[in-house]
This record gives C-alpha cells, structure tokens and sequence, in this order.
C-alpha cells in the first residue's frame, strides 16, 4: 500500500508537532478498526474521547496518533501533536483535495443518497480507481475523513455530503469542490432543526454554490422545489444542468418501468435517445436513483449501455432494503425479510411500503415500524399521517416501536391486527411466532432506534432458503 500521509506534510500544513518521522497507509478515526499504518485520529466528540482509545490503536498497528493533548499512554509510539483534531483534519482534507487529479462528484439530498451513491460504485466499477465515502459519512467530521483518505489514483470520486442546518453543506461542499453536484430529493427530513420543506430545499441548494460555472448540477424534476434549485443553478451561471425524473421536461425520463421474470424493465429517454435495461426487484424508488447515472455518463461522454448494464447485478447495501430469502429453523417455514433498518422518514418510509405491497407473495405483509427522527414539531402528525399508506398498502400485521409509532398504534387501522411493543426482545420474540410461510417482512425506523436488533434476532433464529 502506499503512503498517504507522513509527519512532514502534517508538520506543515497542519502545524503538528511531531515526536518522530513517520509514514501512514491509511487513516482512522475508529480504534476498533484500525489496521497495521493507519494514522488513528484521536477525535474529541461530545459522547467521546478518541484519546481514550490511543493505547487500544498503538496496539493494533497505528504507524502514528493525531491528538491535540498529551497522553501518558503512548510510551514510544509516533504520535503528532495539534491544537484541534479536527481542524487539523479539515486542513489535510483540503490537502488531499488539492492533489487529487480524480473528477469529484457530490452528491445531497433527503433521500436517495447513499442508494444512488452505492448505484455509481456497482455501475463505475469498470472502471476502476473509483473512491466513495464509507458508509454515511457525509457531516462535518465524516466528509473531512473521507478526503483524507482518497487514494492518489483516484479518477472517479462522489462523496455524500449530509446536514442538519443551513450553512452545513456549503462548508462542506467548499470543501470537496466538486464538478458536479447531485441532488437527489427535498423531502420532509430534518425538520427538527430545518423547521419548513422550503429551509430544506435552501439547505440543500447550497452545494450549487460550490460548482464553478464549468461544472454540471444533476437534479430530480419531480421533487419539491426543483425550480428553486434551477433559478439557483442559472443564477450561479451553471452552464450544465441535467434533470432527471418521470415529468416530460426532464432531460432525463423515466418512460417505462415493467415487472418481468422477477426484475424491473426499464426504459429511459435522455436527450433524443432512448435506452433499456434490467433492474432485480428492489422497490422503484432505487429505480429513480439510477437515472442520476444515465446524467453522469453523459456529462463525462462515458459508454452509457455499458454502465447501466452493471445494474443487473446491482444489490442493494444492508440495512438499506437489502431482501433476503429465510426459513425458520424451529418449523421451517419459508419467508422474506426486507431490512430497511438503517434509516426513515416520511418519503422513504413511503417508498418502502409501497414496495412491500408490490412484492408478489401467498403469505401477509408484516411491517416492523421504528420511530421517524428529527421531524421537530411534525413528529406525531407525520406518524399518524402513515395510516392512509398502511391501509392502502395491503399490510396485514403491524408491530410499532417508540413513542412517535405509539400514536399510530393508538389509532384505528383497517388491518388483520397490530402490536406496540417497547422491548426489542420481545418484539422479536412475538413477531417470530407470526411468521407463516411465504410471509414477507419490512423492517424500518430510524437507525438510533435499533431495529436491526430485531434483524439480528431473525437471523439466528432462520437460515437461507
């Protein structure tokens, strides 16, 4: 592996102090998964110390440790010492940027993000030396992380670039300065802190900012506030700006969407011509995510058949509505279980739903329901307001989980029978018992409610079929 970074360019952009020379493969804010030459990152967070966990990262191989205070644990190792981690993180983020010859896309939205982002990783895959950030580390820490580590070979990067106020995504897209920026959907997330759909769309907007007149802005038509984000781009003398969606006026459009032999038939129409391919039945919302692809390859003039032939083998990421075929192990009864459990809102969620309803099963549809978080004031009435999708969706049998779900509960639903239950354990235990033969489940809240604990249960309690 090679080095990405040494105490000589940290010494100087960063200001570090070093005790040592040293040189690093690769960089990690996580003790628990550091690797033999990583530099660990000692970060200072509000739950957490990294500087705690020095000792722990000297063990496991750190070539080198970034903290901003002494640490009588380090005995002999490299370390170099800063005023603030993370500024110094953000200085070497903008390092990495400065060097980096790969063509940077960014991509913001309510949904969509990380599914459209694991979507370019399937289809620009051939093409070798692509880099995505890890997960969802799209903040002010995740995004500085993931320039920090991008691979001098790089050609293609996108990067997820998330918020919780304004002014957050245009630091962080200033940081990145990206070519082209995606923006997937303004939808009702983030309320709590955002207060209206429209401070959304303003936040979101942001990262057009960061594009210069030469780049390219990609944009859903059928979201709300697409015209904001349009008068926004041709403000900012944009002089590429591709949509995508369902509406004729896309650039992009959705014509055609079949189910045959298992899989989605798709056709698209982009700019005169007209291209079809193959989707596995993963819910057509990931459908829509696709379609950003189709305005990537043709911003960057790249073979757009041989692209959207890698979405045949596309599977979606776990936690993220990845199905999976099981049977019980105590009767052998054979389900499908839909693990959507790494986020929600009220647009996801939806979404989520309604491919349940179109899954082509002989068993009922059990929906597993987690509180939607970050929704300010609208919580209980954006919960509530599920009741019309639950009912029109063919769902047979509900369990709800935390006190926004509680109000769904308490309410009257046209379906076969419903459960709020508060310990996980014995949600799982008792949806267990329910799950018939040719059942499917969707399980589905916001990550820090922990309903992939209830996934974990059905996993040791069923094997694939």
């Amino acid at each position: 592996m090679s080095v990405i970074w040494d105490s000589t360019t940290l010494n100087k952009i960063a200001q570090a102090k070093s005790n040592m020379v040293w040189e690093a493969t690769g960089l990690q804010i996580d003790s628990r998964k550091i690797k033999k030459g990583d530099l660990f990152c000692a970060i200072k967070g509000k739950r957490f110390d990294g500087h705690d966990y020095v000792d722990n990262a000297i063990k496991k191989g750190a070539a080198a440790c970034l903290v901003s205070k002494k640490v009588s644990d380090l005995n002999n190792a490299a370390f170099s010492e800063v005023n603030d981690v993370l500024y110094a993180l953000e200085k070497m983020a903008q390092e990495a940027r400065k060097k980096s010859k790969a063509k940077f896309i960014a991509i913001t939205g309510s949904v969509g993000k990380t599914g459209t982002k694991e979507i370019f990783r399937t289809c620009f895959s051939k093409l070798k030396n692509i880099y995505v950030n890890e997960s969802s580390f799209n903040n002010h820490i995740g995004v500085p992380v993931s320039l920090s580590r991008i691979p001098a070979s790089t050609k293609f990067c996108m990067l997820e670039i998330g918020m919780n106020r304004l002014g957050e995504i245009k630091n962080l897209s200033n940081l990145v300065k990206p070519e082209v920026a995606i923006i997937t959907a303004i939808e009702k997330s983030h309320l709590e802190g955002l207060k209206t759909l429209k401070n959304i769309a303003l936040a979101k907007s942001e990262i057009i900012e960061s594009l210069s007149s030469k780049g390219c802005l990609i944009y859903n038509e059928d979201t709300n506030f697409s015209k904001l984000l349009l008068e926004k781009a041709k403000k900012y003398n944009i002089e590429n700006i591709i949509s995508y969606g369902t509406k004729s006026s896309a650039n992009i459009q959705l014509i055609d969407c079949k189910t045959i032999n298992n899989s989605y038939a798709i056709k698209v129409k982009y700019f005169g011509k007209v291209i079809s391919w193959n989707m596995p039945l993963i819910g057509e919302h990931w459908i829509k995510n696709s379609l950003s692809i189709i305005a990537l390859a043709v911003y960057f003039k790249l073979d757009i058949k041989s692209l959207v032939k890698e979405l045949n083998l596309f599977k979606v990421p776990s936690g993220r509505g990845n199905l999976l075929k099981l049977k019980l192990k105590n009767n052998r009864n054979k389900f499908f279980l839909i693990n959507d459990s790494y986020n929600s809102n009220p647009a996801s969620l939806s979404a989520s739903i309604e491919n349940l309803s179109n899954i082509n099963n002989k068993g009922k549809k059990i929906l597993v329901l987690g509180d939607m978080l970050e929704l300010g004031k609208a919580s209980v009435s954006l919960h509530i307001e599920l009741k019309n999708k639950i009912e029109n969706n063919n769902v047979n049998l509900l369990f709800t989980h935390g006190k926004y779900m509680k109000y769904l509960n308490n309410i009257s639903l046209n379906i076969s029978k419903k459960f709020h239950i508060e310990n996980l354990d014995r949600l799982s235990s008792i949806l267990i018992k329910h799950i018939e033969d040719e059942d499917v489940v969707l399980i589905k809240g916001s990550n820090s409610m922990n309903l992939n604990e209830i996934v974990k249960k059905i996993l040791v309690e069923s094997e694939p079929q």
